[in-house]
């Protein structure tokens, strides 16, 4: 038997020929229908919405499908058989003629789907949730594997259609192609013949049965629920922020339970015996509810793949500002700080120099020290200086003794200033001011900086030597590892798209990680 990994990527293959920009939905539609969930395409007509329903049914052996156009005016008749009139007739039987129709096929696809009436929907509802139709005295057990449905709008608020579309877990934006490369090559490619797919690839019922056996053994590990704990924590928060409607986020328990069913699938299809994060993105496409929503889905659901990575660097970053403000409270009342200058390096008679301040050399005017505050953080002005070829850093402050508007200055913008025992907060990043004479003329440091003997004496690690180390340890490794657990995976189910949004969100990650080794390294210059 061939693994499933192989199998399903051939048979993808095969369904996406002569198919542009439409790979990915075709993809989503055959992990749906394995997971033996329902699909929702939103697109203006002519998108192939209707083509990827018939190449779904190729996929299955003996498949059938049935394809129907809604309108207001469509009856149960049309979508599930007429009733039987001899069957009325001769054996005062109520039953409807089923073959041909819905209730006989394997791949189901119903257009403008809005426009059901109530009685079709409410037999939809039961078709798709348990995958049975009752028939007269009969309840037939149905062999469908997937309904696609399709609409060029969502469901009205108010009409009683919630149920049905919190039915259809998979939910894609089906457009017109974009690529002008891939417009022209599907204007000018030569009619596609009968796509004829191999038996051996063709999905058996047998088939189908065993691997809905195998998906269930699909292990969920501890990191996949934390990532959606913390997407499930996201969508509340959003559901009360001012402005948005609650219904918009709202994600039912069954959704959350199905979203777990098709991450198992995709891990199953993707040979895999567990769940990881590259089954993450798949969200993407089930938890909006409207169209306004994606990008807000897509934001939380990408940063839910690094939320462990954030809450430690979160935590770190934490104890490295409670220890600054802690060493920073003996001076942050004092009238006199004459101390300083006899402490810090003058420059130019009026300025300290910053140490290890990434754009270069960089001066704070000194006479501003005492205008800035230890519990907040107050308006400061930055700007490069051509003079003194330095950057200059100036508090703002009633009776300042120079012009906010800097002549013969560069890059000139708005800071947020802080005081710490030692140095300075620029945009909340710790800066530490140049010293006349070491702190120690016997300290000892280790190649991360830590001190690590100081006059004869053993001396304890700074929150700052902690949070170096954590991030050496802990945070640059796991990071490191995500970034290669998705540059190595072959996912068969996440588009191009999809990957390039995980590579931003990674890399975003990266460059938080990076600003925080810097204000490590220039905080342990002041504790």
């Amino acid at each position: 038997m061939m693994k499933p990994d192989n199998h399903i990527k051939s048979l993808l293959k095969i369904l996406s020929q002569g198919v542009y920009e439409k790979e990915h939905i075709i993809s989503m539609a055959l992990l749906s229908a394995i997971a033996s969930e329902s699909i929702f395409l939103l697109g203006p007509p002519g998108t192939a919405k209707s083509l990827v329903a018939r190449r779904l049914k190729l996929a299955f052996k003996d498949g059938k499908a049935f394809e129907y156009l809604m309108s207001r005016f469509s009856t149960p008749d049309e979508i599930f058989g007429p009733v039987s009139i001899s069957m009325l007739k001769n054996e005062d039987k109520y039953e409807r003629v089923v073959d041909g129709f819905l209730p006989t096929a394997t791949i189901v696809f119903l257009d403008e789907i809005w426009k059901a009436s109530p009685s079709i929907q409410n037999a939809l509802l039961t078709a798709i949730n348990e995958r049975i139709f009752p028939n007269g005295r009969n309840t037939l057990s149905l062999p469908m594997k997937a309904l696609i449905a399709a609409s060029n709008e969502l469901p009205a608020e108010d009409e009683g259609l919630e149920a049905l579309w919190d039915r259809f877990l998979v939910r894609m934006v089906s457009n017109c192609i974009q690529s002008e490369t891939s417009f022209y090559k599907m204007i000018s490619q030569k009619p596609v013949g009968e796509i004829i797919v191999p038996s051996d690839l063709q999905i058996t019922d047998e088939l189908y049965e065993t691997w809905q056996n195998e998906i269930y053994t699909i292990a969920i590990p501890d990191n996949v629920c934390s990532a959606v704990s913390f997407i499930r924590k996201r969508l509340k928060d959003e559901s009360t922020k001012e402005g948005n409607k609650e219904m918009d986020f709202y994600v039912s328990d069954r959704r959350w339970k199905k979203c777990f069913r098709i991450m198992q699938t995709a891990a199953f299809l993707n040979g895999r015996n567990a769940i990881d994060l590259t089954d993450v993105p798949i969200l993407f496409h089930c938890l909006w509810n409207t169209v306004d929503v994606i990008p807000t889905i897509i934001d939380i659901v990408a940063s839910s793949l690094t939320a462990d990575i954030d809450r430690q660097m979160e935590k770190s970053q934490k104890e490295i500002d409670l220890a600054i403000k802690k060493k920073s409270q003996p001076v942050k009342n004092e009238e006199d700080e004459q101390s300083q200058p006899e402490q810090f390096t003058l420059v130019n008679y009026f300025y300290y120099s910053i140490h290890n301040f990434p754009q270069g050399k960089c001066l704070f005017y000194k006479a501003d020290y005492k205008y800035i505050d230890v519990d907040k953080a107050s308006d400061g002005i930055f700007y490069y200086d051509e003079q003194k070829k330095s950057w200059i850093v100036h508090a703002i402050y009633t009776g300042a003794p120079f012009d906010y508007k800097v002549k013969n200055a560069q890059n000139v913008r708005k800071i947020k200033l802080q005081k710490c025992n030692g140095g300075v907060f620029i945009d909340n990043v710790p800066y530490a001011f140049e010293r006349s004479m070491p702190l120690s003329m016997s300290s000892l440091t280790s190649d991360s900086g830590q001190e690590l003997f100081t006059d004869g004496i053993f001396a304890e690690p700074s929150a700052a030597d902690t949070a170096l180390s954590t991030l050496q340890t802990n945070i640059a490794p796991a990071l490191t590892s995500l970034q290669t657990l998705f540059a190595e995976s072959k996912h068969l189910f996440l588009s191009d798209d999809d990957k390039k949004i995980v590579k931003k969100y990674l890399g975003l990650c990266e460059k938080r990680m990076k600003e925080m080794e810097v204000k490590i390294k220039n905080a342990q210059q002041l504790l």
